[in-house]
């Protein structure tokens, strides 16, 4: 397995593992629909999707990484595909996207996710995300019941 950043020729494994995921579990909202039509407007503003890909260059997970109109930095859309669950690939992916926001400088990430999401939840606390109450008016999905953030950095002294 190797880890590779943002390729176009990976954004329809992107958007379909993602839809897949939601539709599975959930239902795809409006939201979930227009960030995964935008992604180029997320690279273009120093997002980054990082994808897991076996020997034979097949995507077996991926993570994005993106900053939110309001500057907070957001893991927006995290997907496996379903025989590579519980590989490591998809903890490849997330530990990438933290490693990318170290370097920006980003202060801190948000994850928005559900309790039915188990395995994604522990995850995120084995990666040093502690829980945070939901903001619904920052975060309107239906599905969205918890929250998480990491802190990266101190603030800086005026």
């Amino acid at each position: 397995m190797r880890i590779v950043p943002y390729d176009p020729q990976y954004k329809q494994d992107f958007v379909e593992l993602n839809k897949a995921w939601i539709s599975e579990m959930f239902t795809l909202e409006r939201e979930d629909v227009r960030e995964l039509e935008n992604v180029d407007s997320y690279i273009a503003r120093q997002g980054q999707i990082y994808f897991a890909l076996d020997e034979n260059d097949q995507v077996m997970a991926c993570c994005m990484i993106a900053p939110r109109e309001d500057g907070d930095w957001e893991i927006m859309k995290f997907a496996a595909r379903g025989m590579h669950t519980g590989t490591g690939a998809g903890s490849a992916c997330l530990k990438a996207c933290i490693e990318y926001a170290v370097c920006l400088g980003v202060p801190r990430i948000i994850i928005v996710s559900n309790r039915k999401c188990t395995h994604a939840l522990r995850l995120y606390e084995k990666n040093g995300f502690t829980e945070i109450p939901v903001d619904k008016t920052k975060f309107p999905f239906e599905r969205a019941d918890v929250a998480f953030e990491r802190v990266l950095a101190a603030a800086k002294a005026d």
